[in-house]
């Protein structure tokens, strides 16, 4: 999966990443759009913590789906 991975505040970098394995009670979420919000760019300021995935406001279709989902 491609994935925004923020480094700095000038590295922001489009990288490739496994596919998540999910858990029984889960599903998995293609994702088709992803937002960059402002709780994301504060983050960036807040918490020194990189490399960061970014983007949490998400549409998308369900790729999986968990044995204990209903």
């Amino acid at each position: 999966m491609r994935v925004a991975m923020y480094y700095n505040n000038s590295d922001l970098r489009l990288e490739e990443m496994p596919k998540p394995e999910i858990a029984p009670d889960e599903l998995l979420v293609k994702v088709l759009a992803s937002g960059i919000c402002g709780s994301d760019v504060m983050e960036w300021y807040r918490i020194k913590k990189a490399p960061l995935v970014l983007g949490h406001e998400i549409t998308g279709d369900v790729a999986e789906v968990g044995r204990n989902v209903i």
